[in-house]
Order: structure tokens, then C-alpha cells, then sequence
């Protein structure tokens, strides 16, 4: 089962830069987050990536 979720973000240029290097490295963030698990890895890099296709540029 999969829930769409919309979101409405007011960032600053240093706050879009900060969410920006997050999703462009969700490795790191994965193993940061979950050092041992995995699973839970592979699933906040899935999330990462599904959001950073939802960027646009600016």
C-alpha cells in the first residue's frame, strides 16, 4: 500500500541547500539514520530518491 503525501515548504536558500545535500547523498544519511539495519537503509534511500525527483530547480 503506498499513501501520497504533498507538502508545502516555505525554505530559504540555505534551508533548500540543506535538503538538497541530503538528497543527494541518502547513502550517508541511510547509514547515518540506521547504522545496522539495512533494510530500513535501502527503504530512507528509496525515500530520498522518490523525493529528490520531486524537486525542481531553482
Amino acid at each position: 500500500m503506498t499513501i501520497q503525501i504533498k507538502l508545502s515548504l516555505d525554505l530559504n536558500a540555505n534551508d533548500i541547500d540543506a535538503l538538497r545535500t541530503l538528497v543527494d547523498h541518502p547513502e550517508a544519511v541511510a547509514a547515518a539514520a540506521a547504522l545496522h539495519d539495512p533494510r530500513l537503509q535501502a527503504r530512507i534511500i528509496g525515500v530520498l530518491a522518490e523525493i529528490k525527483s520531486q524537486l525542481t530547480e531553482y
